[in-house]
């Protein structure tokens, strides 16, 4: 079952008469951080049956111009808001992400964190921009001595799972996949823009891209997600031990040219130690060489497509 599936089942459970919010939808699909997605699902399909028939927490409908269609089922919004005594409560769970949260944690066993690397010839990145439900990726290979471009690859993919905090490789991963698989050389080890072990389940979408890819990753962050910061180094460590599930998982660095730090974790056949020296040797300014590639590459191809979109009206 996929997301949209799964959503339909909850909506299914919300009959004529009667309202959900996206909280108590999130909830029954498993995870109540999945309320935003809800509402921008509904938003970019709303002839989603039954889609008119949710509302955000403070009673008003997701869609425009449900009111009209909640009217037709004798539900008169006040204010533009759904009387209280018209939201259900509960659902029943469905268990899609529970089910998502079990897999992750399944496979964290098979990740492991210690170096399968030699030498390293070329660094790989990969990242991903979005319209909508089109995800434009781009992975880059750069040369490990002077960090200059020796391959670039693009893929635009049509994704079926939104964007839900801590489940972020279910959306991204069978796009970086298909687009990694077409480099013409694997990379020694790839950056992946997002969360390696530190992440509630020690698997993030690194991890998960290096146990599917069977490579060596990173993972690399702009915004923390799980753990606690140590505020001393560790002798001369040049970073922040983060410290989660009672071990360091990651370091928090801020590179030059940048005011805030970057987090950086194992994602596959790496050791934190030589993950954090990678990311450091390959950093310029503000993030490293080959994801700041990657994400220029995907943010130009996205704009390009949606020029052409525009000229061919």
């Amino acid at each position: 079952m996929d997301f949209g599936h799964a959503l339909a089942t909850c909506l299914d459970q919300v009959g004529p008469g009667r309202v959900a919010t996206c909280g108590a939808i999130a909830r029954a699909l498993g995870d109540v951080r999945a309320a935003r997605a809800v509402a921008t699902w509904l938003v970019d399909h709303p002839d989603l049956p039954g889609a008119h028939r949710v509302v955000r927490a403070d009673g008003r409908p997701v869609l425009h111009g449900a009111t009209q269609l909640l009217e037709g089922e004798r539900i008169r919004a006040v204010h533009g808001r759904v009387p209280t005594e018209r939201i259900v409560g509960a659902l029943r769970p469905t268990k899609f992400l529970a089910a998502l949260r079990d897999d992750q944690n399944h496979l964290s066993a098979q990740v492991t964190e210690r170096d399968s690397l030699g030498d390293i010839n070329r660094i790989g990145g990969v990242d991903a921009a979005y319209d909508g439900d089109s995800m434009y990726v781009a992975a880059v290979c750069l040369d490990a001595d002077d960090l200059t471009p020796v391959e670039i690859v693009t893929v635009r993919y049509e994704t079926t799972f939104p964007y839900i905090p801590t489940y972020l490789a279910y959306r991204e991963s069978p796009g970086i996949e298909t687009t990694v698989h077409r480099l013409t050389h694997q990379p020694d080890v790839l950056l992946v823009d997002g969360h390696g072990r530190l992440h509630p389940a020690l698997f993030g979408v690194a991890c998960y891209v290096g146990v599917r890819l069977s490579l060596p990753t990173i993972g690399v962050a702009k915004h923390p997600l799980v753990g606690r910061v140590q505020t001393k180094r560790r002798g001369s460590e040049p970073a922040l031990p983060i410290e989660f599930r009672g071990r360091v998982q990651g370091y928090a660095w801020i590179p030059p040219g940048r005011a805030r730090p970057i987090f950086v974790s194992v994602g596959n056949r790496i050791s934190l130690n030589r993950s954090l020296e990678i990311v450091r040797s390959s950093t310029r300014h503000g993030y490293p060489e080959a994801l700041q590639l990657a994400d220029r590459v995907c943010r130009e191809m996205k704009r390009n497509e949606k020029r052409e979109k525009g000229a061919a009206r």
